[in-house]
């Protein structure tokens, strides 16, 4: 047996949250779907573009709940991965701060000028009153839709994406109810359906706090200002990317909106309201695949952990292509009922190609921006969000529009031209980094790190602790060092592997950096901490021998998975 670090643990972590993440965002757009199918059937394509018209102010809340919450999930990650759990547990209580600050900021304004900005989004005197009822409606329901990000970033870092899915469902499902019931029994016209999308938002939302204030939670609810140790800087750049996102969707949707309504009609932005809707919905594979990985890839790159986060980024393009095929697939053929249930007169079946072959550059630039995210190259992130959302695909609608084109090639040529950017740019860029990732591969190089996979049965466990040695003797470790090294790893697994009814995977990683010697175990199954015990159980005689002979020993329970960290020599300044 070599020791190798294999997919088969991170597999399954990163499986876990994959299904509960697609089906989050998928269920979150069903509210875009609804509004959009119900509003044109039941009150024509003027309504139907009014909302499309008064997306950006649904946009803006996005904005200002992605930039808070991605910011401080993420710098929360990071600090679990340093071992800095109190620190993650403030920046979850300033999330809830800043985004209830930003949420009364944002109504109070919004509706003093909400005549001027609905004039603004739309220039058509017959639509503007419309978007005008919409708008004002979403602008105070702005709390909720805002709140909704907190839940949805932290059930997922504290390992509990079905619980996000559970509150995305509740939101998608209750938005068709009370849009049913508003539009066609109450026949409340655009306010109705723009109540329902509040309401279900809120209902939601609280069911996500109740979850996150549970005793399973790992965080405790709270205001705080500012975090202890963290720098509001770090967290606006690590929030930079997703309300990046959100601002150029919003100016995306605007400026093509003008567009077509310039060269083409109203007829054809009505039709882009449906082409916008599937693209969000694309967005559960382009954007779900990443966000399933985030918190992992946010632990792992405060552990400089460069074997996994590869691991990983392979495992979310072989995830991402199954499902783009599958989308592409399921949208093509069902062309001519999407565009049928949208009142349209015309085929979108040419859009939804279009859409189809820009899926698979979508995915990997979203994979990309996202791990440059949580690795703290913003720059890189927000480049590729720039191109791919806004100027690269509004440059090709332009150009594709004035030479009388295929305005549709729009979704495909502006994914191609940031994926050949990135391309490029990162063959000129990455000099003494890894090329494409741009990973800081020195610890690597100097060999004093090792990751490498075990099963839990008990001969791989014995041969792993036998074959560490030579790893051990690399490193100059004395043999009193790695023996400690030998005796912790085959201890620990094999009470873990005997306390799970299933099958234990396990990822292990071993170093000597800086004079720290230490081991982290990383494993599935239930919560499991092996370091808790009671000093008369006889079947922990093994670790509370391996806690005297180490400095120190740390259990954590992150994205859903166990992590032990035992610092042979050294530990957490």
């Amino acid at each position: 047996m070599e020791l190798r670090q294999n997919e088969q643990f991170l597999k399954k972590a990163y499986n876990k949250a994959l299904l509960p993440c697609v089906l989050s965002i998928l269920s979150g757009n069903i509210n875009i779907l609804a509004d959009g199918i119900l509003v044109g059937q039941k009150l024509g394509t003027k309504a139907l573009a009014a909302i499309n018209f008064s997306l950006p102010v649904y946009l803006v809340l996005c904005i200002a709940g992605s930039f808070i919450v991605s910011g401080t999930a993420i710098r929360a990650s990071d600090a679990i991965g340093k071992n800095r759990g109190g620190q993650a547990q403030k920046l979850y209580r300033m999330s809830i701060f800043w985004c209830t600050a930003a949420s009364v900021f944002i109504t109070v304004l919004g509706l003093a000028f909400l005549k001027p900005l609905s004039l603004l989004l739309c220039f058509d005197e017959s639509i503007t009153p419309l978007v005008a009822e919409y708008s004002g409606v979403t602008i105070a329901g702005a709390l909720p839709k805002i709140l909704i990000y907190i839940p949805f970033w932290f059930l997922r870092l504290d390992g509990r994406n079905g619980q996000v899915t559970l509150m995305m469902l509740i939101m998608g499902a209750g938005n068709v109810i009370l849009d049913a019931l508003f539009l066609y029994v109450f026949d409340m016209g655009v306010f109705g359906a723009a109540l329902a999308s509040v309401l279900a938002t809120a209902a939601a939302c609280i069911l996500g706090f109740v979850r996150l204030c549970d005793k399973k939670s790992g965080f405790a609810f709270g205001f705080c200002v500012k975090a202890e140790g963290v720098k509001f800087l770090e967290v606006a750049k690590a929030g930079s990317p997703s309300a990046a996102n959100n601002l150029f969707q919003t100016l995306r949707v605007t400026v093509i909106n003008a567009l077509l309504l310039a060269y083409c009609g109203s007829g054809t932005v009505a039709a882009f309201t449906g082409v916008n809707c599937i693209c969000a919905f694309a967005e559960s594979v382009t954007g779900g695949v990443p966000q399933a990985a985030s918190a992992m890839l946010g632990i792992y790159s405060g552990e400089h952990d460069n074997e996994s986060t590869r691991l990983l980024i392979k495992r979310q393009i072989k995830s991402g292509i199954f499902c783009v095929a599958v989308f592409s697939a399921v949208i093509i053929l069902g062309a001519d009922v999407i565009s049928g249930a949208y009142g349209l007169n015309i085929s979108l079946r040419s859009a939804f190609i279009c859409l189809s072959l820009g899926m698979a550059p979508a995915l990997i630039n979203g994979v990309m921006s996202g791990f440059y995210n949580v690795s703290g190259r913003n720059i890189w992130a927000n480049i590729i969000i720039f191109l791919r959302v806004f100027s690269a695909s509004c440059a090709s609608l332009f150009l594709l529009l004035h030479f009388g084109q295929n305005p549709w090639l729009f979704l495909f040529f502006g994914e191609i031209a940031t994926l050949v950017f990135w391309f490029a740019a990162t063959g000129i860029s990455h000099k003494e980094l890894s090329r494409f990732l741009l990973l800081d591969t020195s610890l690597e190089q100097s060999g004093n790190v090792i990751n490498f996979s075990v099963n839990g049965d008990a001969e791989s466990i014995c041969d792993a602790s036998g074959k560490i040695t030579d790893f051990s003797a690399d490193n100059g470790m004395s043999p009193k060092q790695t023996m400690k090294i030998s005796l912790a790893l085959e201890e620990i697994m094999t009470l873990i592997s005997a306390k799970n009814e299933s099958a234990v995977k396990f990822d292990l990683r071993v170093y000597s950096l800086q004079g720290v010697i230490g081991i982290r175990i990383r494993y599935g199954g239930n919560e499991f901490n092996p370091l808790s015990y009671a000093d008369n159980d006889e079947e922990y005689l093994g670790i509370r021998l391996i806690e005297g002979m180490c400095e120190q020993t740390l259990y954590q329970r992150t994205f859903g998975t166990n992590t032990v960290q035992i610092f042979v020599e050294g530990g957490i300044t």
